[in-house]
């Protein structure tokens, strides 16, 4: 090893680097750089890893290499990037759970689970003692009775457990331990919830919101995703005095019904207050000098306030009242005033945290932000559904500006016109609006580009490494294999992550090697759709079984020459590839083809 910069800061700096780094990030860019900084890393004891979007071959390379008594939280995932990732770590790594004995931290993410990954699961908690976080996300069960009342059991009574939409699991044991919940309705007998701090709701329809205020009086977050409507009762937040932050959505909002009915004046201690209206007939609503003397004489220590309304577009609305010190210069809350071309509405809201989206049916008429950057600053989403004109051109001026938190391209492709041929987009279009959205790495098709509008282009994009490609429909489709090729050779050359809609398995029976970027790739997933012939469904089950055998089995080892995992949820499969075989003479042959062991 050569001589590393690094080895002339002491170590007491390094690791204060490293507490600004994940764990990840620690162990592959640092590992290997020298002897001094190897020291660091075999001594250093708090990593903390999280393997949602990680490649498995990183997984396999971190784990292999690290002393697990320094992992002090640990994330795993069956998610659509890796899937099977849960599996092999159990299979894999039980008999050395009892060195996992500095865990505090477990976060396991969008996991379907077996009984035999279940019972693994529990002698994993008996072990894991010193655990002081348990974070269950997306957590569905097959086939286990016992709703995992079992596995809670096994853990440390210190232990604190959050639990997001994981709606087959019994809570009725964790009164004391239950910290975080969110689900799409709540059933909490009767007894306290001492420990829930924050809680998300999804659905009112089955809930009786102000008993779940009763029953947890030490509440701080509270986030109701829908909407608080005629046919519910209105909420009594006097009985959560200690919320910081509140969310919730309501119709036809007034400050009286703010006051008087929810007594959302009696919460000092908000610090986070969202409001989202879709009706309001009431004037003092859209003035900012009546919400500057609320939000004054009511909340002290309120830091992050939003707000977003919708009228009728026959009222007369200014800004002026948004402008005064108040809002541009003690608190530096803005607001925008957008104008919707279909409903005909407008609507006020705050900036940029209702500004998520580029719409091009919605123009924005004013704004009190200080500029553009930070108008759009919270811009992560571009609605082109009517991007396309009868010419084929856009309708529509970027302005030159650059939308440097997009993160994943969505292309609509409607057909608005007579001409098919006038509508469908094509590849030179997607690449011109990627020069415009620096920072996005992901793209989705709704529909097909034409197909050889790539011949056109001379520069693919190396900075797309994930692609949704849109449905294939028959087994005869032009677009396989030669169709595909130059989108993964010459359009987006470094494609990592690829998903596949199809309607017949055996498409991808047209898969070969030049088809899609083998050696390159970290997931796959393909997702199967039945049809709607309910007396087909038995033999159409069977036929996706049929044909997910083979193409684990067969076609994908003599194709990627990987080792990879894979889960399958809802005829969905999440392949998640590892190191590339090294010996290929097995896959000359399929008489003497090696099968590859899916975890």
């Amino acid at each position: 090893m050569l001589f590393f910069a690094f080895d002339r800061l002491p170590v007491e700096l390094i690791l204060m680097i490293f507490q600004y780094l994940s764990g990840n990030d620690i162990f592959l860019s640092f590992s290997n750089t020298s002897f001094y900084i190897n020291n660091i890393l075999k001594s250093y004891n708090k990593y903390s890893l999280n393997f949602i979007s990680s490649t498995r071959e990183k997984f396999d390379y971190i784990l292999s290499n690290i002393e697990f008594n320094k992992i002090i939280s640990l994330t795993l995932s069956n998610g659509e990037l890796t899937g099977g990732q849960f599996n092999l770590f159990l299979s894999k790594y039980s008999p050395s759970f009892y060195l996992f004995n500095n865990l505090y931290s477990l976060t396991l993410h969008c996991i379907q689970m077996k009984k035999t990954e279940y019972i693994q699961l529990i002698e994993a908690f008996k072990q894991f003692q010193n655990l002081r976080l348990l974070y269950l996300n997306q957590i569905s069960l097959i086939d286990i009775d016992d709703c995992f009342i079992s596995a809670f059991n096994q853990l440390n009574s210190h232990c604190l457990i959050k639990l997001n939409n994981c709606e087959q699991l019994n809570i009725s044991s964790l009164s004391n331990k239950l910290q975080y919940w969110k689900s799409n309705c709540f059933n909490f007998y009767r007894q306290q919830w001492t420990c829930l701090r924050g809680i998300k709701l999804k659905d009112l329809s089955r809930t009786s919101l102000n008993h779940l205020l009763h029953l947890t009086p030490q509440l701080i977050s509270l986030i109701i995703e829908c909407e608080i409507d005629k046919n519910t009762s209105s909420p009594n937040f006097r009985l959560v005095p200690n919320l910081k932050q509140l969310i919730f959505s309501c119709q036809n909002l007034t400050f009286h019904y703010l006051i008087v009915e929810i007594g959302l004046d009696t919460l000092s201690k908000l610090k986070h207050l969202q409001i989202k209206c879709n009706t309001s007939t009431d004037e003092l609503i859209f003035n900012g000098d009546q919400w500057k003397i609320f939000l004054s004489q009511s909340f002290s220590y309120l830091i992050k306030f939003d707000i977003y309304f919708k009228y009728s577009y026959k009222k007369n609305l200014s800004l002026n009242t948004f402008r005064t010190q108040f809002w541009l210069e003690e608190k530096k809350w803005f607001v925008a005033l957008c104008h919707c071309q279909y409903s005909n509405n407008l609507e006020l809201f705050t900036v940029p945290c209702f500004n998520t989206t580029i719409k091009l049916s919605q123009s924005i008429i004013d704004t009190t932000s200080p500029s553009f950057e930070y108008l759009t600053s919270n811009i992560h989403r571009f609605d082109n559904s009517c991007l396309i004109d009868k010419n084929n051109n856009y309708d529509i001026l970027l302005d030159s500006h650059r939308y440097e938190y997009i993160e994943t391209l969505d292309i609509i492709i409607q057909n608005k016109f007579d001409s098919i041929s006038c509508w469908i987009v094509d590849y030179k279009q997607i690449l011109d609006l990627l020069e415009y959205m620096p920072n996005v790495f992901k793209i989705i098709l709704n529909s097909w580009p034409k197909k050889d509008s790539w011949l056109q282009i001379k520069k693919g994009n190396s900075r797309i490494n994930s692609i949704e490609l849109p449905a294939l429909h028959k087994t005869n489709d032009n677009r396989l294999p030669s169709g595909l090729k130059p989108i993964f050779s010459h359009l987006f050359p470094c494609i990592k992550h690829i998903y596949m809609y199809v309607h017949y398995p055996e498409l991808c029976y047209q898969l070969d090697k030049y088809t899609l970027p083998w050696k390159n790739l970290s997931s796959l997933q393909i997702k199967y759709f039945f049809s709607n012939n309910i007396t087909e469904d038995e033999d159409e089950k069977n036929r996706y079984n049929i044909w997910k055998e083979i193409f684990l089995n067969e076609i994908l080892p003599i194709q990627c020459q990987r080792n990879f995992t894979f889960t399958d949820v809802d005829n969905k499969l999440n392949i998640w590839f590892g190191e590339i075989i090294v010996n290929e003479e097995k896959f000359q042959n399929n008489n003497q083809i090696e099968k590859v062991f899916c975890y």
